[in-house]
């Protein structure tokens, strides 16, 4: 299922008592799943591999949003940290798309401050 950044964007932004990874990966989880208001917890749940919130975290920290802006496909997947986090190639690029909308609230949220 592809996700809709925007969609995506807005809900987290709403999400203002969470961190900006941590409203990232309950709006898409949302998505996902169809359900609203889910908790941090559930949300990790749905993406059905707990290593996929790890993996935001590290993809969060060791890119930029330019570097996340770059689709993730076969030339931009690292296959090597996938296995080293015990993902698969769809939930590695999950996992990217969560960080890039992570990093967009971020932005989203210092601009309206």
């Amino acid at each position: 299922m592809a996700i809709d950044r925007q969609r995506a964007l807005a809900r987290a932004v709403m999400l203002k008592h969470e961190e900006s990874m941590d409203a990232a990966t309950i709006a898409v989880a949302e998505q996902l799943s169809g359900k609203e208001n889910l908790t941090l917890g559930e949300a990790v749940s749905v993406l059905g591999n707990d290593q996929i919130a790890e993996v935001v975290g590290f993809l969060s920290e060791s890119m930029n949003c330019q570097q996340l802006e770059q689709v993730c496909d076969t030339d931009t997947y690292d296959l090597e940290q996938a296995r080293e986090w015990e993902v698969t190639e769809p939930q590695y690029c999950l996992a990217h798309e969560i960080a890039l909308i992570a990093h967009m609230t971020e932005r989203n949220r210092e601009s309206l401050n």
